[in-house]
C-alpha cells in the first residue's frame, strides 16, 4: 500500500514539474496587466466624479492619472492589443497540451455565460468578451483536431492555414469597411463574428468585446506553434527558470481563467472599501 501511494505521489510531482514555466509566467504577466488596466479604468469611470468632488488634491491627481492612462493610445490601446495577442497565442499553445479541450471549451462557455448574465444585471452587458472568444476558439480547435483524427502535424497545418486566413480576411474586411462604411453594415446581432458586421454602432455596446475575427486567428496560430515549438511538451528555457524567480507571476498564470472571471468584482469592491474608509467616508460610491 505504501509503495502504491509513493508511486502515485511521484506521478503527481512529475506532472507538476512538467508544467512549462515560461507559459505560466507570460500568462501571469498578462493577467496582472489586465487587472491593472481594469483597476485604472474603474477609477477613471466609476469613482471619478465622487473622488474629484472631495476636493482632495492627492485624490484628484490619482483620478487624472487614471484618466490619462485610459485615454492614452500608446499606454492603453497598444499595450492592450499586445496583451490580448499574447493571451490568444498562449491559449492556443495550451490546447496542444490539454487532455480534453472539449471539457476546457465547455467550462469556458459556462463561465462566459455566467459573466454575460451577471454583467447584464450590473448594466455592464458583456456580450462577447475575451472569455467568450476563447471558449469558441478552444471548441474550434477541438473540432479541427477531431476532423484531423488527432494527427498533431495535420491539425497544426490546418490551424495555421485557418488562423492566417482569419487574420488576413479581417484586415481586408476592415479596410473595405473604412473605405465604404455601408459595405459590411448588416446586423448588430452578428457582432460576435467581427467588428465589421456592426451595422449601426450606436445601438451596440459590450463591456468587453473580442469577436472571432481576428482574435481567434491568433489563437489558432498559437495552437499550431504549440505543436511545432513544444513537440516534447518541455520548457525551452529550463535554465532560466531553475531559481523559481518566476513563481509569483506563474501562480496567477495557472489560475488565469478564475482571475478573469472574478477580478472585476474584487477590484470594484476593494476600491469601494478604500473609498468608504479613506476618501468618501460613509459612502461606497458604487452602491
Amino acid at each position: 500500500m505504501n509503495s502504491a501511494l509513493l508511486k502515485r505521489s511521484n506521478r503527481l510531482e512529475s506532472k507538476s514539474s512538467q508544467r512549462i514555466w515560461e507559459l505560466d509566467f507570460l500568462r501571469g504577466v498578462c493577467v496582472l496587466l489586465m487587472v491593472f488596466d481594469h483597476f485604472m479604468y474603474d477609477i477613471a469611470d466609476l469613482f471619478d466624479k465622487a473622488w474629484i468632488a472631495t476636493g482632495k488634491e492627492s485624490v484628484i491627481q490619482i483620478v487624472y492619472l487614471a484618466q490619462e492612462y485610459i485615454n492614452s493610445s500608446l499606454l492603453r490601446s497598444t499595450t492592450q492589443h499586445i496583451v490580448v495577442w499574447i493571451f490568444a497565442l498562449l491559449c492556443g499553445i495550451s490546447c496542444s497540451f490539454s487532455r480534453s479541450n472539449l471539457k476546457r471549451g465547455v467550462q469556458a462557455c459556462i463561465i462566459a455565460g455566467i459573466i454575460t448574465i451577471v454583467s447584464y444585471f450590473m448594466d455592464a452587458d458583456i456580450k462577447f468578451g475575451i472569455l467568450h472568444m476563447f471558449a469558441f476558439s478552444i471548441l474550434l480547435w477541438w473540432l479541427i483536431d477531431t476532423v484531423c483524427c488527432h494527427n498533431k502535424m495535420i491539425t497544426a497545418g490546418v490551424c495555421m492555414f485557418v488562423g492566417i486566413m482569419i487574420i488576413t480576411m479581417n484586415a481586408g474586411f476592415m479596410a473595405t469597411y473604412k473605405a465604404n462604411p455601408q459595405a459590411f453594415a448588416q446586423d448588430n446581432n452578428l457582432f460576435f463574428i467581427g467588428e465589421f458586421m456592426l451595422g449601426n454602432r450606436n445601438n451596440f455596446f459590450s463591456g468587453d468585446y473580442y469577436p472571432i475575427f481576428p482574435t481567434t486567428g491568433y489563437m489558432l496560430l498559437g495552437a499550431a506553434l504549440g505543436v511545432l515549438i513544444y513537440p516534447k511538451k518541455k520548457s525551452l528555457l529550463p535554465h532560466l527558470g531553475k531559481y523559481d524567480w518566476y513563481k509569483p507571476f506563474a501562480f496567477w498564470g495557472k489560475i488565469a481563467i478564475w482571475v478573469y472571471a472574478l477580478h472585476q468584482v474584487v477590484v470594484v469592491v476593494l476600491l469601494a472599501i478604500i473609498s468608504f474608509i479613506f476618501i468618501t467616508p460613509g459612502n461606497f460610491v458604487v452602491i
